[in-house]
Protein backbone atom coordinates (compact mmCIF):
# COMPACT_ATOMS: atom_id res chain seq x y z
CA UNK A 1 0.00 0.00 0.00
CA UNK A 2 2.86 2.31 0.61
CA UNK A 3 4.46 1.60 -2.42
CA UNK A 4 0.90 2.78 -4.44
CA UNK A 5 0.65 5.91 -2.32
CA UNK A 6 4.45 7.07 -3.01
CA UNK A 7 3.46 6.43 -6.78
CA UNK A 8 0.24 8.37 -6.63
CA UNK A 9 2.31 11.13 -4.55
CA UNK A 10 4.88 11.51 -7.05
CA UNK A 11 2.45 11.17 -9.93
CA UNK A 12 0.55 14.27 -8.25
CA UNK A 13 3.45 16.14 -7.31
CA UNK A 14 4.52 15.63 -11.20
CA UNK A 15 1.60 16.93 -12.57
CA UNK A 16 2.16 20.15 -11.61
CA UNK A 17 5.64 20.64 -13.24
CA UNK A 18 3.08 21.18 -16.25
CA UNK A 19 2.67 25.14 -15.17
CA UNK A 20 6.88 25.11 -15.94
CA UNK A 21 6.72 23.38 -18.85
CA UNK A 22 4.16 25.48 -21.15
CA UNK A 23 1.17 26.53 -21.51
CA UNK A 24 -1.25 23.50 -21.91
CA UNK A 25 -4.45 23.94 -20.88
CA UNK A 26 -5.94 23.44 -17.75
CA UNK A 27 -2.03 24.09 -16.31
CA UNK A 28 -1.59 27.55 -18.37
CA UNK A 29 -0.02 30.13 -15.97
CA UNK A 30 -0.77 32.63 -18.89
CA UNK A 31 -3.51 34.26 -17.15
CA UNK A 32 -3.84 34.25 -13.60
CA UNK A 33 -7.33 36.10 -13.76
CA UNK A 34 -8.15 35.46 -9.92
CA UNK A 35 -4.96 37.99 -8.72
CA UNK A 36 -4.25 40.31 -11.70
CA UNK A 37 -8.21 41.44 -11.13
CA UNK A 38 -6.91 43.23 -7.71
CA UNK A 39 -3.91 44.51 -9.49
CA UNK A 40 -1.22 41.70 -9.11
CA UNK A 41 1.11 42.06 -11.97
CA UNK A 42 1.13 38.70 -14.16
CA UNK A 43 4.89 38.05 -14.37
CA UNK A 44 5.34 38.15 -10.90
CA UNK A 45 2.20 35.92 -10.38
CA UNK A 46 3.80 33.79 -12.57
CA UNK A 47 6.93 33.61 -11.24
CA UNK A 48 5.57 32.65 -7.83
CA UNK A 49 3.69 29.58 -9.24
CA UNK A 50 6.84 28.50 -10.77
CA UNK A 51 8.76 28.26 -7.48
CA UNK A 52 5.32 26.97 -5.45
CA UNK A 53 4.85 24.43 -8.73
CA UNK A 54 8.80 23.34 -7.92
CA UNK A 55 8.09 23.24 -4.13
CA UNK A 56 5.09 20.97 -4.75
CA UNK A 57 6.99 18.11 -6.90
CA UNK A 58 9.99 18.38 -4.83
CA UNK A 59 7.85 18.19 -1.55
CA UNK A 60 5.45 15.21 -2.18
CA UNK A 61 8.38 13.45 -3.63
CA UNK A 62 10.20 13.58 -0.85
CA UNK A 63 6.97 12.24 1.11
CA UNK A 64 6.98 9.62 -1.29
CA UNK A 65 10.10 8.46 0.20
CA UNK A 66 9.34 9.18 3.78
CA UNK A 67 6.01 6.64 2.68
CA UNK A 68 7.80 4.06 2.24
CA UNK A 69 10.88 4.56 4.63
CA UNK A 70 13.68 6.03 2.38
CA UNK A 71 13.69 8.47 4.70
CA UNK A 72 12.74 9.48 8.15
CA UNK A 73 9.08 8.67 8.62
CA UNK A 74 8.95 12.06 11.19
CA UNK A 75 9.46 13.67 7.73
CA UNK A 76 5.93 12.82 6.40
CA UNK A 77 3.91 14.90 8.25
CA UNK A 78 5.36 18.46 7.16
CA UNK A 79 6.65 17.28 4.00
CA UNK A 80 2.85 16.82 2.93
CA UNK A 81 1.75 19.76 4.43
CA UNK A 82 3.89 22.01 3.08
CA UNK A 83 2.97 20.27 -0.66
CA UNK A 84 -0.51 20.13 0.00
CA UNK A 85 -0.59 23.85 0.48
CA UNK A 86 1.88 24.84 -1.98
CA UNK A 87 -0.22 23.05 -4.60
CA UNK A 88 -3.16 24.29 -3.37
CA UNK A 89 -2.38 27.85 -3.69
CA UNK A 90 -1.36 26.97 -7.04
CA UNK A 91 -4.06 25.73 -8.21
CA UNK A 92 -6.51 28.63 -6.80
CA UNK A 93 -3.65 31.07 -8.11
CA UNK A 94 -4.41 29.74 -11.96
CA UNK A 95 -8.08 28.19 -11.45
CA UNK A 96 -9.49 26.62 -13.79
CA UNK A 97 -12.34 23.18 -14.23
CA UNK A 98 -10.07 21.28 -14.71
CA UNK A 99 -7.61 22.01 -11.06
CA UNK A 100 -11.20 21.24 -8.90
CA UNK A 101 -9.56 17.15 -8.97
CA UNK A 102 -6.04 18.41 -8.14
CA UNK A 103 -7.51 20.84 -5.05
CA UNK A 104 -9.92 18.21 -3.89
CA UNK A 105 -6.59 15.34 -3.34
CA UNK A 106 -5.29 18.61 -1.54
CA UNK A 107 -7.97 18.79 0.38
CA UNK A 108 -8.01 14.99 1.21
CA UNK A 109 -4.49 14.63 1.96
CA UNK A 110 -4.51 17.75 4.53
CA UNK A 111 -7.43 16.53 6.18
CA UNK A 112 -5.97 12.72 6.42
CA UNK A 113 -2.75 14.48 7.92
CA UNK A 114 -3.92 17.13 10.16
CA UNK A 115 -7.45 15.91 11.72
CA UNK A 116 -6.77 12.29 11.38
CA UNK A 117 -3.16 11.90 12.11
CA UNK A 118 -2.60 9.25 9.22
CA UNK A 119 0.86 7.98 8.36
CA UNK A 120 1.22 5.05 5.92
CA UNK A 121 3.33 2.16 7.42
CA UNK A 122 6.51 2.43 5.52
CA UNK A 123 7.58 -0.53 2.87
CA UNK A 124 11.24 -0.21 4.01
CA UNK A 125 11.96 0.61 7.76
CA UNK A 126 15.36 2.70 8.38
CA UNK A 127 16.00 1.08 11.97
CA UNK A 128 16.01 -2.49 10.89
CA UNK A 129 18.81 -1.60 8.27
CA UNK A 130 20.72 -0.02 10.93
CA UNK A 131 20.40 -3.11 12.86
CA UNK A 132 18.72 -1.53 16.00
CA UNK A 133 15.13 -3.28 17.14
CA UNK A 134 12.09 -2.38 15.47
CA UNK A 135 9.31 -2.06 17.97
CA UNK A 136 5.68 -0.87 16.63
Amino acid sequence: MSLLLALFLVVHGGVHIAYICGPAWPFAMTEPWLVTGVGAAAESVRAAGIALALVTFFGFLLAALAAVGLIPARLWRPLVVTAAVASGVVLVLFITPGTLPGLAIDAVLLWAVLAKGWRPNPLFDRRARAGRPVTP
